[in-house]
């Protein structure tokens, strides 16, 4: 029986750009935990960011993977973290800042943002996107531990070479293309199957009994980890390559509809000890 869900956030629970999660995607959440399952984001962003979209409701982001698994909470509270190197920090900042249409942002106290490059005006809808709770432009990087960063490139055909860039600078570090005009700072050796494991020890889980769900590359990780992964309708290649079932896409409720089966799937088991799969692991996807 599935007794962990994790799932990334944009283009995953909700499209990129919504504001919240669907009223569907909480009650199913609800439904899950009424259950005896345990539900949490699995995201790049950090848990600060994440309330939002939750409209404050905590029982849906006490537990979680985030940051691309450098922060791991439990009970809403940190229980491993691991930051940047902040040398290679300083190196994105000199690339990046000067560049037009970029922006280079790291973020403190687990919501604020700060950056450097680009002023808030040019940075269009990309501020209110990748600032969800708020920033402050400097002149360079401030210094303090950083667990989260992020490059805002706003040039589609120069976001690639800056990838290439970045990651011959700083070959400790990695540079997803995690959402549209974006990019993730995170580190090579490390990424959401990391935080997965880590949270599985803390609640003394099989990996059979872990589902998780995205659709980008920063997910590969976490679809590695445990055998039950989940691509989107909407993942790029390598998260459907990569995953072993396939529900409806997040603009359609597709998280929501197989947490709604999950849940089923555990009431059965709760009330007659039958162990019947989610529909959407029995053949097709979910909502499909």
């Amino acid at each position: 029986m599935i007794k962990l869900v994790l799932s990334d956030m944009d283009n995953t629970l909700i499209p990129f750009g919504c504001e919240r999660v669907s009223p569907r995607t909480i009650a199913a959440i609800h439904a899950c935990q009424e259950q005896g399952i345990d539900f949490g984001p699995a995201s790049g962003r950090d848990r600060g960011e994440i309330s939002s979209f939750f409209s404050g409701d905590a029982s849906c982001y006490n537990i979680g993977v985030m940051v691309n698994g450098q922060r791991v909470y439990y009970l809403g509270e940190v229980v491993y973290e691991k930051t940047l190197p902040y040398d290679d920090l300083r190196a994105v900042e000199r690339t990046v800042a000067p560049l037009a249409g970029c922006a280079f942002i790291t973020y403190r106290d687990n919501n604020f943002g700060d950056w450097v490059g680009e002023p808030r005006e040019r940075l269009g809808d990309m501020y209110d996107r990748a600032f969800m709770c708020g920033g402050r432009h400097h002149e360079m990087l401030p210094d303090y531990p950083v667990v989260k960063a992020g490059i805002v490139c706003l040039d589609p055909e120069l976001l690639p070479q800056l990838q290439h860039q970045l990651s011959e600078l700083c070959p400790d570090l990695i540079f997803p293309n995690t959402v549209v005009n974006w990019m993730d700072v995170s580190l090579r050796d490390w990424n959401k199957g990391d935080g997965v494991k880590i949270l599985q020890r803390v609640l003394g889980l099989a990996d059979e009994e872990i589902c998780v769900f995205g659709d980008a590359d920063n997910d590969l990780g976490m679809f590695a980890a445990v055998p039950n992964s989940c691509a989107m309708a909407n993942a790029n290649d390598n998260a459907r390559r990569a995953a072993r079932w396939h529900v409806g896409a997040s603009a359609e409720d597709g998280v929501a509809i197989a947490l709604e089966q999950i849940a089923e799937a555990a009431r059965i088991y709760n009330e007659t000890g039958e162990d019947v799969p989610p529909a959407f692991m029995r053949g097709g996807a979910a909502g499909i």
